[in-house]
């Protein structure tokens, strides 16, 4: 990981994740760049009205990063595009969940999500102040982007000396038409099996967890003890057929954790 880009607009939960941008930056040894994004004037709006940066806002953000090898990055336009363009495939985006339209600019819901669907490189999602301390818990389907996701979120765990907890879930979606289905004791089966060898191929040891439940709901289950989610940004249940690009875009919203999407 060459850097973390954060963007802030002094919000709650910019300011959240800024400090868990930080806090991640510090246990990496990498520089944060963060970036402050002015919305685009409205046509006919004279020049002499585009806003300023707000000095709290950066004042605050200097704060926050002291000690740590930080620039700040101001930007005009489109918040979402700005600050996907601002970061590389060797970068971390960490993005508030949502924010407000002040002179900073606007990390709503909606950039967050954008961001998640269009960043080159990992996002984590920050709702609310959060503890590492909790283990890392990753969604495990058997999926590139899964798989990426583990050993993403394996280092993780790593670096912050906790737990890992590998969770599938085996629910199962009935497709039109479908006359056979699988006892609940037989995706049990099927997810321990996918778990252990999805674990074996990536060489890391984590304590395997089959919910029964749909993705979506045992994910966010998963994320009330931990200290960060993380999930492929697209992937495929083999036991179920369903994509999960929802899920992501779910768990980012819901989760009672900090949320990494890894593509």
């Amino acid at each position: 990981m060459r850097r973390i880009v954060v963007g802030y607009d002094g919000s709650e939960s910019a300011t959240a994740a800024l400090e868990w941008a930080v806090d991640e930056a510090r246990r990496r040894h990498v520089p944060v760049e963060v970036v402050t994004v002015h919305d685009d004037l409205p046509a006919g709006m004279p020049p002499w009205r585009q806003p300023e940066p707000s000095p709290d806002a950066e004042r605050r953000a200097a704060e926050i990063a002291d000690g740590t090898l930080h620039d700040v990055t101001r930007e005009h336009g489109s918040p979402s595009e700005r600050l996907v363009a601002a970061c590389t495939t060797d970068d971390l985006l960490v993005v508030g969940s949502h924010g407000h339209g002040n002179l900073v600019g606007t990390l709503t819901g909606s950039v967050s999500r954008a961001c998640l669907h269009a960043a080159p490189c990992p996002v984590v999602v920050v709702r609310r102040p959060a503890s590492p301390a909790g283990p890392v818990v990753v969604g495990v389907d058997a999926s590139p982007p899964a798989r990426r996701a583990l050993s993403f979120a394996a280092d993780v765990a790593e670096r912050r000396g906790v737990a890992l907890e590998a969770v599938h879930a085996a629910g199962w979606v009935p497709v039109a038409g479908e006359m056979v289905m699988p006892t609940p004791e037989e995706l049990t089966e099927w997810g321990q099996h996918l778990l252990r060898a999805e674990l074996e191929r990536a060489g890391v040891t984590a304590d395997a967890v089959v919910d029964p439940g749909h993705p979506n709901d045992a994910l966010v289950r998963a994320s009330e003890h931990a200290g960060l989610l993380v999930v492929g940004s697209r992937g495929r249940n083999p036991l179920t057929g369903l994509l999960l690009g929802s899920t992501s875009g779910h768990c980012a919203g819901r989760a009672h954790c900090p949320v990494a999407v890894v593509r």
